[in-house]
């Protein structure tokens, strides 16, 4: 039990020791409240503040070597191809061409390897082109250069899938003819562009890493 003083008439009171609330004193009959105060005070209402967001930015520092590299690498790539490949095309069609003229065959064969020729050599050159804005550090190049790469991968697979091959070897023979014909060829690794599908998936992984690294991606703009 606890004793307190009414706080009216000041007369003294017995309550328990858990007694919470309002109480009517017995002498005055008067209303007071008793232990809500302190469970106001056993409540805590600290407020935490909440805490900022970590935002994490990762400062990457310029470095122009990467993408004119980069830039050089695929810009002379595509003039060795251009060099090595879209020229003897249009120097083939020109002396086809010059055959047809003296022989007044009337085909246009030489006319049609100058054309194919020329269209190489445009792809070439604009590779060559983009190749040199992507060392300067334009994002839009580096996107075309991946493309123009990923263009010559599949030419390049194409290409090889619709020619014969030299040196193909015969697994069926058939001899109920007087010559002979061959039924079926087992194709050789002899006809597989191995230099064209390494030089193109070189280019593809180096483009699209510089696409997909942080680092290397914040060198173009």
């Amino acid at each position: 039990m606890v004793e307190i003083l009414c706080p009216h008439c000041e007369g003294e009171i017995e309550l328990d020791d858990d007694a919470k609330g309002e109480f009517a004193c017995p002498l005055c009959d008067g209303e007071f409240e008793w232990g809500m105060d302190d469970e106001e005070d056993d409540m805590d209402f600290s407020v935490v503040e909440p805490s900022a967001k970590r935002d994490i930015l990762h400062e990457y520092t310029d470095n122009p070597a990467i993408r004119i590299t980069a830039g050089s690498i695929f810009a002379t790539a595509m003039g060795a191809f251009a060099v090595f490949v879209a020229l003897p095309i249009i120097f083939g069609g020109l002396f086809v061409s010059s055959l047809e003229g003296a022989a007044d065959t009337g085909t246009g064969f030489g006319a049609i390897f100058i054309l194919i020729g020329i269209a190489f050599l445009l792809f070439f050159v604009t590779g060559i082109t983009f190749g040199v804005m992507m060392a300067k550090g334009k994002l839009s190049a580096l996107i075309v250069c991946t493309a123009l790469s990923a263009i010559g991968l599949v030419g390049t697979i194409i290409s090889w899938l619709v020619s014969d091959d030299p040196d193909a070897e015969c697994v069926e023979w058939d001899d109920s003819s007087f010559f002979g014909e061959c039924l079926e060829y087992e194709s050789s690794m002899g006809n597989v562009p191995i230099f064209g599908l390494i030089i193109w998936t070189l280019l593809i992984a180096m483009n699209v890493s510089m696409l997909a690294v942080p680092q290397l991606r914040y060198q173009f703009d």
